[in-house]
């Protein structure tokens, strides 16, 4: 299949791009790759997957994956103008609507394949707010299987440690290893099932950052590494209260009970239980009963999304109550109501993005999303099935 314009446009700004994009990289990451490399455009393109951390993610791979390439993305985050700009229209990202059945991101995906592009695959379809690998997309699977071409895997570790999803601040000192490999040639994915292609990527990508650090021990010397930690803890191990932690400087702090831990320059917690966050989280989701008992409240902007744009509809007071989530300001009122909701996604650090009754809704300026997504996930089920 021929290429057209805005294919010949994209590679040649990515071209010119890459080299400038890797040296900013540079200044707060350093990336040590072992394993499989391409250093040239493949002549035959491959599927390649690959646990995500953030938005340096396709750049970490870009420095040892050199063919051209088109990514899969969340269509929601196309809502910000300078993405919508760069993935869309300078990396031709393939957008898709996560948890969605998508008919057009699968032709556009296939289409590009004809091309010659290999495809970039993000399967947990988020970046991880606490450190571990989140479950994944099992549709992956049958994509991979009716692609029909190699699959390559790039795996990374020390992103998350080094600019945590829900900080306020990353580090200047980061560190990433990734290493490739061959997951399956052609041949055999002929010879396994679409369910047992996942378990072994599962597998493969599995990956608890704080697991690697321990090995390493990065000293990573983030400024205010507490400061945006209410973004991911909602219920304090201490005294059990919901909603009441923030972080001021490098300590981790409860409104009913005081400092309950203090984030040392290795990203490990001091003075409690737990001294990582991906235990922390586990803890905190084993209440997350108790969590959908409670009530709680807190102020975001409300947005509707047309077209792939935010239409705000005003600064709102959120309050949580009886599985219903409340919006209140001078002028208006929404009430969202748990079961109707579909297709929530934490998007960045600062979005929450749902379908109620045929509308796409964006929570921005927002400071608990992940609590609104684990209570949600619980009473809803996943929508990775």
């Amino acid at each position: 299949m021929k290429k057209s314009f805005l294919d010949y446009f994209s590679d040649t700004v990515l071209f010119f791009i890459r080299p400038i994009v890797l040296l900013l990289m540079k200044k707060e990451l350093k990336v040590t790759h072992k394993g499989l490399t391409i250093n040239k455009n493949l002549h035959e393109p491959v599927v390649l997957i690959s646990n995500h951390f953030n938005t340096w993610d396709t750049f970490v791979i870009a420095a040892n994956f050199k063919s051209k390439i088109r990514y899969i993305a969340t269509e929601i985050a196309f809502l910000d103008f300078s993405k919508r700009f760069g993935m869309g229209l300078l990396a031709q990202t393939i957008k898709k609507r996560v948890g969605k059945s998508d008919t057009n991101a699968v032709r556009k995906t296939f289409k590009n394949l004809k091309k010659g592009y290999s495809i970039g695959l993000f399967p947990e379809g988020d970046n991880t707010f606490y450190g571990e690998t989140l479950d994944m997309h099992q549709s992956v699977g049958k994509l991979i299987k009716k692609a029909n071409k190699d699959v390559i895997m790039f795996k990374q570790q020390g992103g998350y440690i080094s600019q945590p999803r829900w900080a306020d601040y990353f580090s200047k000192k980061g560190h990433i290893h990734t290493f490739g490999k061959m997951l399956f040639t052609k041949e055999e994915l002929d010879k396994v099932t679409d369910k047992e292609v996942m378990q072994v990527i599962e597998k493969e990508l599995y990956n608890n950052d704080y697991d690697f650090q321990r090995k390493h021990m990065f000293n990573l010397d983030r400024k205010k590494r507490a400061e945006g930690i209410e973004r991911l803890i909602y219920f304090c191990n201490k005294c059990n209260s919901v909603v009441s932690i923030k972080g001021i400087n490098h300590d981790i702090i409860c409104d009913k009970c005081g400092v309950i831990g203090t984030i040392n320059k290795f990203e490990f917690i001091e003075n409690n239980q737990f001294d990582n966050l991906v235990d922390y989280n586990h803890f905190q989701y084993s209440h997350i009963k108790e969590v959908i008992d409670s009530e709680f409240s807190f102020n975001v902007t409300l947005n509707e999304v047309v077209k792939l744009k935010n239409k705000s509809l005003g600064d709102f007071l959120l309050t949580y109550k009886d599985k219903t989530i409340t919006l209140e300001n001078k002028k208006d009122k929404f009430e969202f109501v748990f079961d109707k909701i579909l297709y929530p996604v934490n998007t960045m650090r600062h979005s929450f993005s749902f379908d109620y009754e045929g509308i796409t809704y964006n929570l921005t300026n927002i400071r608990n999303q992940f609590v609104l997504y684990e209570m949600l996930r619980f009473s809803n089920g996943s929508y990775k099935d």
